[in-house]
Formats: structure tokens, C-alpha cells, sequence
């Protein structure tokens, strides 16, 4: 490398990301094992002959990428990288893309092992150029917690649960329970287990004096005959904000933590959690638990922007925000249900109000809408129709008020159509499996996904019974599914002559939703139900395909640290937009995005476009 041109590579490199942080020196030593290159219009870029692998600078210019079948990889222009997978395999060297300039393009070529061996020292931006698009994004992510930044009610269960726990079984005497609990273990609680370690019920000291003292029981009696059955638990990977809420939203001193076997492992209770700190999420849930008014409902709503902004700004993970948002949002419903049962009395009938889409894969972000439905029992008259259809109306007008807005499509149990009673769901779930036609599918897409959020669990276990039972492992179903899907494709050709979508201002913009996240939400969710799989989030659902061996660990990483990535960017641009004022929405508007935003998204599309062509041959289309 000629020294004269030196200075000026240096400055080039000393406005991209990550490169901007390196002492000059580092900058230097990579400069000298720069090589330039010119490439007229039309030009094809010529890979050089030797066993090396190369990463590409763009200075000035525009180049496009197209596949050996000719289609479109991607467009890039000026701060643009790419090389990072040129090559099928760092062992295989053969150009797996083509490269031609669609402008004249001044380009800088490095060898990748030099880059790195200057890098050496700087491992946070070594990770940012590693091969895996997967690695980049989440070298993007990453974060290095420290106990205060991670706070308490993120973390698992497991890390604050005590392990002092007694074990006895059914048929042990209620004063062999006592002494366990008082003598031996020393602790206020015991965990009934039958033969094969499962919970089977609970007996607190609390109990012992209730059921046994003051009833006066016979204390050689089975503990069987006194214990707590019915049980509100959580699973040792759950976080601690979990159990905190079922403390507070069912009143109860003591959470079981259950291991994948269904034992418990550990026991939760809040003077654990008053012995650390706590969080504003959880007194927002308590706030709302508390409030008697929509008004009052509503001027808790700062205090929900606050958490959202408070989560983004500390780097928290994008599926933690997702579970606390989803949290805080059931809290609202919840809180706006009971208000409605004192408002019109007592529900005449069995129901069950449940939610769909991103609030039921607990995906909830600060733009998230209503898509909820109710189901009611065969039994309910057309009187009782009239008095859940009010019921309804105050729900969803309620959330409205309180930031969640009416669904456009009008999927909300407000609308008579989705308040109906169960043998009415069955039909409309054996309808849409069996006529996959356009409406249907878009009906389907809604409320494919279920949770039961209050009511009673068993009117809706039957209902999501035979929803699984209608579109699981139901082939026709998956390609009808599949072809709207691919409706939507991820612009490979952004930021260079292609215009996304215009915002008010006319300005090119980027609908990350539509883009990105719903693509990658609809292939995932296709694949699960064609593996009967029962999982609803998303990154849940690419782990279990990962662990049915439907996606290889390499394809799943990659799908994972997509998945994380866009879902950053759509909560980083919502949170700006609160900074600024404005309704936090999904619209990027990629011209503010550095060399590295726009090569992670880069990365991002072509993974997603990929995963759509493997899905294509799947399935035979």
C-alpha cells in the first residue's frame, strides 16, 4: 500500500462502525494490507485465484449480488461490507454469488485473516465481523449483565428460589407433616409428591392451623385429606417477575418452582423478594391491581412508557420486553374484566376471555393492538349473548383508552362475530382448516395462536383441543398457509432504487413488521403446526424445532439471532419515538442507519428470504 493513500483510508475507516473506536495505530496497521479496486458499470468483480478469504469495502458506488440462479442476494452501496459468506464454506472456495457494479465503485479488499490479526485485542469488534450473520447480529444484542443492571425480577426463578424444602407423601399422617415441617426441615411449608416425585399438593403452616386446629381434624389423618390441591406453580426456567405476579394477582404466600418433570425443586415466597430489591413493574401490576376507574387506569399509563423505555435503554433482552409488556398488558385486560363483572354483575354463563396474536405469544411491543375473542358454553341464551356483547364492549373500549388500540380488523371480542359460544369456535377452526381460502386463512392467522387469560381454563382447553386438533400436521392447510406467507418477501434490494413505502414527508421508509418480523413469525409458526407442536412465542418455537430436528443448530441460531435482532431494532425505534414525542409505531426509516445497521439488516433478509425458499421446497412449492 502506498503511504500517500494511507490517510485517507484511514479517515474512511474512522466513520464506519465499529471501526470508529480503534486507536489510530490498529487503523493503520489495517490499512497497509488494503488492496483498491475499481470497478466500471457492469463490471463483475473477479474473486482472486488464491486459498484466501477476502472482506470488501464499498467506498463509492452501488453493487448488486445476485444468487447462481440469477436472482437478487442483495444491493449495497457506499460503507457497505460484504464477504463475510462469499464462500459456501470457509473450506470450500467457490464463489457462492456474483457481484457486478450497477455505477462506477471504488472498493477496498482485505484479506479476513490480516483484519482479524490486527483486531487482535479487540474481541467485542472481532465479534461484530465474524463469518455467521447469526454472530453479528448477536454480537448487535449482546449484553454483559451485572446483578444491578439485571435486576431481580428478570432473573430465574431458580437463582432467588429456597431449596429448603420438606417432601412428604399422600399418605403420610398429618402430624408426620408437622413434624417434618417444624423438626426436620424447619420450614413453613410442604410439598406433597406422589411416587414418581410430581406435586400433587401443598401444606402450609398456615394450613395446619385453618384446617386441622381450628376444625379440630384427627392429626393421624392422610395429609391427602386437608392439603391444597389446586396449585398456582411456575417452572424453574420462568423468571421471578412471574411468580411475583401470580403472588399479587391470587393473593398466595407460597410458589412452588417445578422442574420439567413436574417436581418441585424450590419454593418462592415474598419475604425472599423483600430481602432484594424490586422494580417498577411490578408496582405498576400492583397499581393496576388496585385501580378502581378506566381514568385511573389511564394515568398509570406514563408509568408503562417509563418500564418500556427503562427495558430498551438497559440493553434488556428483546424476550424479556416482550414477557413484561405482555405482563403489564394482561394486568390492564384482567383489571378491566372485574371491573366489568361489577359494572354488569355476575356472568350469567361459563366463559373464558382469550387473546391472540402477539399479546398471546407474548410478544407484546408499545404499538401492539387488540386481538382478543371470548368463548362462551353451548348452554348460554341469547340474553346471555347480549349481556357478554356489553361486557365486551367495556373491555375493549376500556383498553382502548388505556393504549392498547382497536384492532383495524375489528378481531375483538367486541365484535359479536368473535364473542360466541364453543361449538360456534369449533366450527369456525373445522371451516377455516378444511376451505383454506383467502378470508379464511386471514381469520385463521388471528386466532390460530390462543392463551386463556381469565374465565374458566376448561371451556377454553376444549376449544384449543380441537383448534390443534384441526390444523396440526394438516398438509393442504400448511401450503395454503405457506403461499400467503410468501406474500410478503424481505426487501433484499433496500437502500438503494427501490422505494419501500413513503411516509407523510415522502420519505423512503422501512415497515420492519411487515418486512421482517411478521415473515419470520409466519414461517415459524407454519413449521410448528405442522410438527403438532403447542408452543406460542416465537423464540420458544424455534428453540422446540431446533430440538424436534426440524431446524439444524446452525439454521436455528441463524433464525434465533434474526429473530432477536429485528425485534431490537423495532423496540430501539419505539423507544425513540417516545424521546421524541411521537406514537411509537413500526416504521424505520433506514437513511438514518449506520455501514453496520444496514449490513445486520442486510444479514437479516437474506436469512429470512432464505428460510422462505427452504420452506418452498418443504412443502413442494
Amino acid at each position: 500500500m502506498n503511504d500517500e493513500l494511507l490517510p485517507n483510508i484511514i479517515n474512511f475507516l474512522q466513520s464506519l462502525k465499529p471501526f470508529e473506536s480503534l486507536p489510530v495505530s490498529v487503523l493503520d496497521s489495517i490499512s497497509r494490507h488494503m488492496e483498491i479496486l475499481w470497478l466500471a458499470q457492469d463490471d463483475v468483480l473477479q474473486y482472486p485465484p488464491d486459498n484466501q478469504e477476502y472482506l470488501y469495502f464499498i467506498r463509492s458506488g452501488v453493487v448488486e449480488q445476485r444468487h447462481k440462479d440469477g436472482s437478487l442476494r442483495a444491493k449495497l452501496g457506499s460503507d457497505d461490507l460484504f464477504g463475510f459468506s462469499l464462500h459456501a464454506s470457509p473450506e470450500q472456495q467457490v464463489a457462492d454469488y456474483t457481484v457486478r457494479a450497477l455505477e462506477s465503485s471504488l472498493i477496498y479488499r482485505i484479506v479476513y485473516a490480516h483484519l482479524i490479526d490486527a483486531l487482535a485485542g479487540y474481541p467485542h469488534i472481532i465479534s461484530q465481523l465474524a463469518r455467521s450473520a447469526w454472530a453479528r447480529m448477536a454480537s448487535a444484542v449482546e449484553v454483559q449483565w451485572s446483578d444491578t443492571d439485571k435486576g431481580l425480577f428478570f432473573k430465574p426463578v431458580t437463582e432467588v428460589a429456597s431449596r429448603n424444602i420438606a417432601l412428604v407423601k399422600p399418605g403420610d399422617t398429618i402430624q408426620q407433616v408437622a413434624h417434618q415441617m417444624r423438626n426436620v426441615v424447619r420450614t413453613t411449608c410442604a410439598f406433597v409428591v406422589d411416587d414418581a416425585g410430581r406435586l400433587v399438593g401443598m401444606m402450609t403452616d398456615k394450613d395446619m392451623t385453618r384446617r386441622v386446629v381450628a376444625q379440630g381434624v384427627d392429626i393421624q389423618r392422610p395429609v391427602a385429606d386437608v392439603m391444597t390441591a389446586s396449585l398456582h406453580t411456575v417452572q424453574d426456567d420462568q423468571r421471578v417477575l412471574r411468580a411475583t405476579l401470580l403472588m399479587m394477582q391470587y393473593n398466595i404466600q407460597n410458589i412452588p418452582v417445578l422442574n420439567a418433570r413436574q417436581q418441585p425443586v424450590g419454593l418462592i415466597t415474598p419475604q425472599q423478594l423483600i430481602q432484594k430489591n424490586s422494580v417498577q413493574a411490578i408496582f405498576l401490576i400492583d397499581q393496576i391491581s388496585r385501580a378502581d376507574s378506566v381514568a385511573a387506569l389511564q394515568a398509570l399509563l406514563p408509568v408503562r412508557e417509563a418500564i418500556f423505555a427503562a427495558l430498551v435503554d438497559g440493553n434488556v433482552a428483546t424476550d424479556i420486553i416482550g414477557d413484561v409488556m405482555t405482563m403489564i398488558y394482561d394486568a390492564f385486560t384482567r383489571r378491566l374484566i372485574a371491573m366489568a363483572i361489577h359494572y354488569f354483575g355476575e356472568p350469567p354463563c361459563a366463559w373464558s376471555w382469550v387473546v391472540a396474536g402477539s399479546h398471546a405469544r407474548n410478544e407484546v411491543h408499545m404499538s401492539s393492538d387488540q386481538d382478543n375473542a371470548l368463548i362462551l358454553e353451548d348452554s348460554a341464551t341469547e340474553r346471555d349473548l347480549r349481556y357478554f356483547n356489553h361486557f365486551a364492549m367495556y373491555i375493549c373500549k376500556g383498553l382502548a383508552e388505556c393504549g392498547y388500540t382497536l384492532c383495524s380488523g375489528r378481531f375483538m371480542a367486541a365484535t359479536s362475530k368473535w364473542c360466541q359460544r364453543e361449538r360456534v369456535w369449533c366450527h369456525y377452526y373445522r371451516k377455516w382448516a378444511t376451505n383454506p381460502e383467502y378470508e379464511y386463512l386471514l381469520n385463521l392467522n388471528v386466532f390460530v395462536e390462543l392463551r386463556c387469560l381469565d374465565g374458566d381454563p376448561a371451556l377454553f382447553a376444549r376449544v384449543d383441543d380441537y383448534r390443534h386438533q384441526q390444523v396440526s400436521n394438516n398438509p393442504r392447510l400448511m401450503v395454503s398457509l405457506l403461499r400467503n406467507a410468501l406474500r410478503m418477501r424481505p426487501p433484499l434490494g433496500i437502500f438503494h432504487n427501490l422505494v419501500l413505502e413513503k411516509n407523510g414527508d415522502n420519505q423512503k421508509v422501512l415497515n420492519i413488521k411487515d418486512a421482517s418480523i411478521h415473515c419470520l413469525v409466519d414461517l415459524v409458526r407454519i413449521y410448528s403446526l405442522h410438527q403438532g407442536l403447542r408452543q406460542l412465542n416465537t423464540g420458544e418455537r424455534i428453540q422446540a424445532l431446533i430440538e424436534a430436528g426440524v431446524l439444524n443448530h446452525a439454521s436455528g441460531e441463524n433464525m434465533s439471532g434474526t429473530w432477536h435482532y429485528v425485534n431490537q431494532l423495532r423496540y430501539v425505534h419505539q423507544r425513540e419515538a417516545l424521546k421524541r414525542g411521537d406514537n411509537p409505531d413500526n416504521i424505520l426509516q433506514p437513511a438514518r442507519f449506520g455501514s453496520f445497521e444496514r449490513q445486520h439488516l442486510k444479514d437479516a433478509f437474506r436469512i429470512i428470504s432464505g428460510f422462505q425458499d427452504a420452506a418452498k421446497m418443504h412443502f413442494g412449492l
